[in-house]
């Protein structure tokens, strides 16, 4: 059965990006071939993560560590391709999947179709992981049908990319700088700020100046630590918290990058109500992110829309 590719609001046709390949159907491991599969049929764009193994080739999982996502241990940048794929995914019998793997089904491809690559690693990336990450993405960005665009948590490592590749295509995530107080923050920031946000920067140590005058500052700032980025990805639960604050940041990105898409995530349904999935498309979301892409589209639907 196809999945849906959009959600069509008040005459636009809000994207749905599917998370770690998945659709919501639970009937397939994140990030495995057998969830690429069945995104294909309708998908119009899909994300899978990527991290490096040992003998020059990407896995995709998600964590940097075996246990979290496979039968295997220790780490991922430690393995080999052939023990990869002696191990299997947690529940299932599929062995992960390598991006050689991917590619080879993804170039292919003869519709329209927005890859998104997420490149896991967050300490800085040397020239030859950049060259070993742009040498395996080669044969997808030939193919004139695909639209790739990479994307990392570290910014100084999108940046690396830029300096070898300034065409390839970029999407930025400032969560590392300016967050949502959230359970699974990735860490950093450090501090729940004077503004009630997660901000390491000096300007919130103290309340100086109203909420949205610092998150106007605060966004504007940080979509400068990679210029020309195609898309900008925010915390759902960060753009809730700005507009409560009195800034819809979706507007605000959009009117200091020019042409940028703004992508939301993580919108699944549970634990996102229909309320609040209403919310994100009124705020002029591009994008969404969600790993139960099926149901948010019914539920948009419900409202008045048809998912396409």
């Amino acid at each position: 059965m196809s999945v849906p590719g959009t959600v069509p609001w008040k005459g636009r046709e809000v994207l749905l990006k599917y998370h770690r390949l998945l659709s919501g159907s639970q009937q397939h491991a994140p990030n495995s071939l057998s969830a690429l599969a069945e995104v294909l049929d309708g998908a119009r764009v899909i994300e899978f993560d990527i991290q490096p193994l040992a003998d020059g080739d990407f896995v995709m999982l998600h964590d940097p560590v075996l246990e979290h996502e496979t039968t295997g241990t220790g780490p991922v940048e430690a393995a080999t391709r052939a023990a990869v794929k002696a191990l299997r995914l947690r529940g299932t019998e599929e062995p992960p999947a390598l991006l050689s793997e991917a590619v080879d089904v993804l170039r292919s491809v003869r519709r329209p179709l927005k890859v998104q690559v997420d490149f896991k690693p967050v300490l800085p990336v040397d020239g030859g992981m950049v060259e070993r990450v742009l040498e395996a993405l080669a044969p997808l960005r030939a193919n004139p049908h695909l639209n790739v665009v990479v994307g990392c948590l570290a910014d100084w490592n999108l940046r690396a990319f830029r300096r070898r590749d300034p065409t390839l295509r970029l999407g930025f995530d400032p969560a590392l700088y300016l967050d949502a107080p959230v359970p699974d923050s990735p860490g950093l920031p450090l501090r729940l700020n004077a503004y009630g946000y997660m901000d390491d920067h000096p300007l919130g140590f103290r309340r100086v100046m109203d909420v949205r005058d610092y998150l106007l500052d605060r966004i504007e700032a940080l979509l400068g630590l990679v210029p020309g980025a195609v898309e900008v990805y925010l915390r759902k639960e960060f753009v809730l918290q700005a507009v409560r604050d009195g800034l819809n940041p979706i507007e605000h990105v959009k009117r200091v990058a020019e042409g940028v898409l703004v992508d939301v995530w993580t919108v699944n349904l549970p634990p996102t109500g229909a309320e609040e999935l209403f919310q994100l498309l009124e705020l002029g979301v591009d994008q969404i992110t969600t790993d139960t892409a099926v149901e948010l589209a019914q539920v948009a639907a419900g409202a008045g829309g048809v998912a396409a």
